[in-house]
C-alpha cells in the first residue's frame, strides 16, 4: 500500500509521519524542542513506530517519550542525538541498526518495563559499552540480561589499555605519543565510569563483580599513580553525592588522600567539599576550624 506523507503541528514543532491501516510511522521533525512527547494516536491511528533516520542529527533533543503502542524503532532512528539524555519507550520495543549510535550523552534509556538499575547501564550500551547485542535482547532487564552485561565489562576491565595503540608508533607521526596517551586515559575514566555506575546500580550484581569493579576504582584513586577513578568523580559525576559517599564506603577516601581531594574541588563543588571535611572529622577526629570558611 502507498504510504501516505503527511505533517502534523505538535507541541511548537511539526512532526512528519506516513500513515498506514494498521498504524504510523514517525518520520521526522522540523524545529526545535529538547524535550518531545510523542502522541500515541494521529487520525485516529497508533504510532507504531519511528522511521529510518526519524531524528538523526537532531541535536536540540535532550528527552524523547514514546508513546506504549511503539514496538519498533528503525535503523539509526536516533543516531547522532548528541544532546540525548533519557528515552522512554515504554512498549515492547525491537530496535534496527544504530538505533542510538553517537548519542554520547545518553544517562537513561527504558526500553519496555525495566527496572532503573536497568536503564541506567542501557545507556551505556549506546556508546560506551561495546554490546550493542544487550540493546535488542529479548530478556532486557532480567537477571540473566544483567548478568551479560557484567560479563562484558569484566572483559573490558581486563583489557589492556595499551593494546589497541601499539601499532600507531610505527605512523611516525610526531604527537603519536601524547595522542595515544590521551586515549588511554580516556579509556581508563571510561572503565571508572562504568565501575561507578554499576556499584551505583547493583541490581543483580554477584560478589565477582563487586569485587572487581572495587578493585579497579581503588586502583585508581587519589593519591594512585593513575588517578582516573577520582577524575571521573570530580568531573562527569561532579554534583552526584551518592557516588562520593559510594567511594567512601568502598575504602577510595583514606587518611593520606583526603587533604588532597579537598584541595582539588573548587566553589562549584562545595558540597562535596563539605562532605570530605566532615568525612575526616568523623572518621579521623581531625577538625579544621578554617574548613568552612573555604566553602
Amino acid at each position: 500500500m502507498q504510504l501516505k506523507e503527511q505533517k502534523l503541528q505538535h507541541q511548537d514543532i511539526i512532526l512528519q509521519y506516513s500513515a498506514q491501516n494498521n498504524g504510523v510511522t514517525i518520520t521526522g521533525m522540523e524545529g526545535f524542542r529538547s524535550a518531545l512527547v510523542v502522541p500515541e494516536n494521529i487520525e485516529n491511528l497508533p504510532v507504531r513506530s519511528v522511521g529510518k533516520k526519524a531524528f538523526l542529527g537532531k541535536s536540540c533533543l535532550e528527552r524523547v517519550t514514546l508513546p506504549k503502542t511503539v514496538t519498533r524503532l528503525e535503523d539509526y532512528a536516533f543516531a547522532q542525538c548528541g544532546r540525548l539524555r533519557e528515552l522512554d519507550a515504554p512498549g515492547e520495543v525491537s530496535l534496527g541498526t544504530g538505533v542510538f549510535k553517537g548519542c554520547k550523552s545518553i544517562e537513561r534509556l527504558a526500553l519496555g518495563d525495566m527496572p532503573l538499575d536497568a536503564q541506567i547501564l542501557m545507556a551505556t550500551l549506546c556508546c560506551h559499552l561495546k554490546a550493542d547485542y544487550l540493546l535488542s535482547d529479548l530478556e532486557r532487564g532480567s537477571e540473566r540480561w544483567f548478568e551479560r552485561w557484567d560479563q562484558c565489562l569484566l572483559s573490558f576491565l581486563l583489557e589492556d589499555d595499551e593494546e589497541n595503540y601499539h601499532d600507531l608508533v610505527f605512523c611516525g607521526e610526531e604527537d603519536i605519543g601524547i595522542r595515544m596517551q590521551d586515549q588511554i586515559l580516556e579509556e581508563k575514566k571510561l572503565k571508572a565510569h562504568l565501575c561507578f555506575l554499576r556499584l551505583g546500580h547493583p541490581a543483580f550484581l554477584k560478589e565477582g563483580g563487586r569485587k572487581a569493579c572495587t578493585e579497579y576504582l581503588l586502583q585508581h584513586t587519589k593519591g594512585c599513580a593513575c588517578e582516573e577513578a577520582w577524575q571521573v568523580l570530580t568531573q562527569q559525576l561532579k554534583g552526584q553525592m551518592q557516588y562520593y559517599r559510594l567511594f567512601a564506603d568502598l575504602g577510595g577516601v583514606t587518611r593520606d588522600n583526603l587533604d588532597g581531594m579537598i584541595l582539588d574541588l573548587d566553589e562549584t563543588q562545595t558540597e562535596a567539599r563539605a562532605f570530605l571535611i566532615r568525612y575526616r572529622e568523623e572518621h579521623h577526629g581531625e577538625y579544621d576550624v578554617f574548613a568552612n570558611f573555604t566553602l
